[in-house]
C-alpha cells in the first residue's frame, strides 16, 4: 500500500510541477505518468531485494 500511496504522489506532484511550467495538460499527464511508473518500478525492486 505504502508504494501505490508514493506512486500516485509521485505522479501528482510531477503534473503539477509540469502545469506550473507552463506545460500543455496531456504533456504533464505523460510526464507525470512516467514518474510515476519510474517510482512503482523503482521500489518495487528495491522492496523485492529485501526480505
Amino acid at each position: 500500500m505504502l508504494i501505490v500511496i508514493a506512486a500516485i504522489c509521485t505522479i501528482s506532484i510531477a503534473t503539477g510541477l509540469m502545469l506550473a511550467d507552463g506545460s500543455t495538460w496531456p504533456a504533464a499527464l505523460l510526464t507525470g505518468l512516467a514518474a510515476g511508473g519510474a517510482t512503482l518500478w523503482g521500489l518495487l525492486g528495491w522492496f523485492g531485494r529485501h526480505p
